[in-house]
């Protein structure tokens, strides 16, 4: 539990410095594009996006899981990983010259103010963030926690200083913004490249049998992440086919900012499951259910505080122009929250090589969300897709606690109710920390 908490420690420290630099960019992007220009660059990006997610087939997680077990050598996942990358992105490419083609995407273009060709200069990026998701992952797979938080700090923090120069100085907008995520892109991966360099010979060769055995891991991941990103972004399409490119960008808004609940979440689960395929059974069933109950106790308490702000939050930061954005990030917390459990007990499964429950829940909260999103957007707006979502991502966390419940033999109370014991655990880590910082005995 230990290496648990320092890593995790570690890991929510580098999202509290990649959540201020991603605010301001945010900012930035928000008070130079307005909701329109803000909405035309998310919907953007959130193209080529959605083709990494189709594109991946799960081998980023593969890598975690291999690296992780040392099934595998090192120079051999790594080899693999720039090869399928270039394939993989190249394939994608074409799919996406076969799709740009179509009348019905030629016709979301152009009511969505989308210029083609800043969308094929982020398209033709795509290798290269294959490239870098893949070998990022093997940071990861190694536990090696300082380097991969390093890798999200930096390209935070590269994504900033491209805003300040090309969007704040020079003044490009949109145009501006595009520049900025290409070469934030390019010059991470090629940074990533260079620390791998540090740990394993790069060659060309391809490993066959690895290959197969991570597209069979990975399959396993894949259809529910994928199911999983739709459930996260689908929506914004959809707001995007129903309603105009300034609704995107409330909506944009609203789910960035509820989405930030998730970096304690997201920081448990990044260090959880490399941990949990290392462990003995009964170890994780001890282990994953306390995590998950801190988890929900900790960020339900920050939805709170983040509820009662909301409105002045999004006025001060963003401006008044946004405030439209705050209904529906009222509406998000509570499939927010919900789903930061989801993200604990699907690492802890992935871990077990079990992946394949967190697909099923996804399907079945994808199963609810389309259906929802096209009843609601129509009637309610942004706010009907916020309800649409969080009705989703609730469903997915209950699907995953019955799975998580069979397979560890853990109770409910277990995983998300707070006990007497973990409030003496916050105060112990209270009076070490003030031990440390003071440097004398309390």
């Amino acid at each position: 539990m230990n290496s648990i908490s320092k890593n995790s420690a570690i890991t929510f420290s580098s999202q509290i410095l990649i959540f201020v630099s991603g605010l301001v960019a945010s900012i930035i992007l928000a008070r130079t594009l307005g909701p329109t220009g803000k909405g035309i660059y998310a919907l953007i990006i959130l193209i080529p996006m959605v083709m990494l997610k189709l594109g991946s087939l799960g081998i980023e997680a593969a890598n975690v899981y291999f690296t992780g077990s040392r099934k595998y050598g090192i120079e051999d996942i790594v080899s693999n990983s720039f090869l399928t990358s270039i394939l993989l992105g190249l394939i994608l490419i074409v799919l996406f010259f076969a799709v740009y083609h179509l009348n019905i995407f030629q016709k979301f273009l152009n009511s969505n103010q989308i210029n083609p060709f800043y969308l094929w200069l982020v398209i033709l990026t795509i290798p290269f963030s294959l490239l870098s998701l893949f070998l990022n992952n093997i940071f990861l797979g190694k536990e090696e926690i300082i380097n991969y938080n390093k890798i999200n700090i930096l390209q935070s923090l590269l994504q900033l200083i491209a805003f300040i120069i090309f969007l704040l100085l020079l003044k490009q907008g949109i145009w501006g913004a595009v520049t900025s995520y290409i070469l934030t892109t390019v010059g991470i991966t090629l940074f990533i490249v260079v620390l791998i360099k540090k740990i394993a010979q790069i060659t060309l060769s391809y490993n066959l049998k690895l290959l197969k055995d991570s597209i069979r891991y990975g399959l396993k991941c894949y259809f529910g992440n994928l199911a999983q990103f739709l459930n996260y972004r689908l929506d914004m399409f959809l707001v995007a086919a129903f309603l105009t490119p300034a609704a995107v960008g409330f909506y944009s808004i609203a789910v960035g900012i509820a989405e930030k609940l998730w970096m304690l979440p997201a920081a448990i689960a990044i260090v959880l499951f490399p941990r949990v395929s290392s462990l003995k059974k009964v170890e994780a069933n001890s282990l994953t259910p306390k995590v998950a109950r801190h988890t929900l106790f900790i960020i339900f308490i920050f939805s709170l505080i983040l509820a009662i702000l909301a409105h002045p939050l999004i006025k001060i930061l963003f401006g008044s122009d946004f405030l439209p954005s705050v209904r529906p990030l009222l509406i998000l917390l509570p499939g927010i929250v919900a789903l930061g459990i989801w993200k604990v007990l699907t690492a802890d499964l992935a871990g077990r090589g079990k992946p394949q429950f967190g697909t099923y829940a996804s399907f079945i909260s994808s199963g609810v969300n389309i259906p929802l999103d096209l009843l609601l957007i129509p009637k309610w707006g942004t706010s009907g897709a916020a309800f649409a979502t969080s009705v989703a991502y609730i469903i997915a966390t209950i699907v995953v606690i019955i799975a998580f419940v069979n397979i560890s033999k853990s109770s409910w109370s277990e995983i998300l109710l707070i006990k007497k014991q973990d409030f003496r655990d916050y105060r112990n880590l209270f009076l070490k920390v003030r031990k440390r910082i003071l440097g004398s005995d309390i």
